[in-house]
């Protein structure tokens, strides 16, 4: 077992008395966790011995796809170091002045402790269904146990509910985030949405595509991340990262199903739509587009990336995300028409 840097000083983790049936996701509220014998109550953090809020399995972050692919190692669920351990409490602390609330480290909380509430919050208040014990090999095997069951329970509703209220100062932040952090928010999402994905190292020229993805419907393909306006040079970029792929990685150009990551979708008159339908006409390779903002709302309503049947492609003649958002989530997207460029372009 793979133990990380914040267990070193551990003295103590909590169980459970019982694995609940159902837990449910409010926006807004902490979350509850349901039992069958009919109670209710909200978790607080468990002080996992390996927390999966706030590191990645190695697994997550490799595409065994694309053999020895130079990727970064960072293993951080938080894509803005906005997530720390408290050694005085053992649990995570979140820092709302980094915090983008992508809701990552949300799902990932194996008893729904996080949770968002105006800001990305950290149940640490225990329930009688917690028993704080001293760490030793029974406790850890236990709660492993208890982490691997609490995965497989049933879970419902939203942990974040979208609104143009909402997405406006995550954007603000997003506008202004240093552009190392660009390619992590985009591979950690893709991660939360039940893909693997790999990225390049950072200062890496020679790798060219900024990271490659496998998702959960075994689909396979090179990543271009844009978050200024050069969205027409995505589209030529990923020209040349599928033949990168090619000669060096051996993996054919129609087994590819690329993706651009956005912050915004292009402008309707912006040359990347006609590129994009120019690459299918010609190449008969689907290019999709997607922005952060839809990844985010994705997640939050805990979906999976599903690129397969060309779901995510758009080119001149329908650039609108909207739909299929919708149709992913199953209810209509909660968000203005054109805000921010996320399902629509604005303008």
């Amino acid at each position: 077992m793979r133990i990380f840097s914040e267990t070193v000083n551990r003295k103590n983790i909590s169980v459970l008395t019982e694995i609940p049936s159902h837990i449910e996701y409010r926006s807004g509220f902490p979350t509850t966790a349901h039992f069958s014998a009919g109670e209710s109550c909200s978790l607080g953090c468990i002080g996992c011995i390996n927390p999966k809020c706030m590191r990645f399995d190695l697994s997550d972050i490799m595409c065994d796809e694309v053999k020895n692919f130079p990727s970064d190692q960072s293993l951080n669920v938080c894509p803005v170091d906005a997530l720390q351990w408290d050694y005085e409490t053992d649990t995570p602390t979140v820092s709302t002045d980094k915090c983008i609330a992508c809701g990552i480290c949300v799902n990932r909380c194996p008893v729904g402790a996080i949770y968002f509430d105006n800001a990305i919050k950290v149940n640490k208040l225990s329930s009688d269904k917690e028993i704080r014990s001293a760490v030793d090999n029974a406790t850890i095997a236990l709660q492993t146990r208890q982490i691997d069951a609490l995965n497989a329970t049933r879970k419902s509703g939203v942990p974040i509910m979208e609104s143009d209220e909402l997405i406006e100062p995550i954007y603000e932040k997003l506008l202004d985030i240093k552009s190392n952090y660009h390619n992590r928010i985009a591979r950690n999402l893709l991660i939360s949405l039940g893909c693997r994905s790999a990225m390049r190292r950072i200062g890496d020229v020679y790798t060219r595509m900024d990271a490659v993805y496998a998702s959960a419907d075994h689909c396979f393909g090179a990543i271009e991340v844009e978050f200024g306006k050069e969205t027409l040079d995505a589209s030529r970029g990923i020209l040349e990262d599928i033949a990168v792929l090619h000669t060096r990685y051996g993996i054919e150009k129609h087994t590819n199903m690329p993706l651009v990551i956005c912050l915004q979708l292009p402008n309707e008159r912006q040359g990347y739509w006609q590129v994009v339908k120019d690459i299918k006409v010609v190449e008969k390779i689907v290019v999709s587009t997607i922005t952060v903002g839809a990844l985010m709302l994705l997640n939050w309503n805990r979906c999976l990336l599903i690129p397969d049947a060309a779901v995510y492609y758009r080119d001149y003649d329908n650039m609108r995300l909207r739909s299929v958002i919708s149709r992913q989530i199953g209810r209509d997207v909660q968000l203005s028409d054109k805000q921010l460029g996320i399902l629509e372009p604005m303008k």
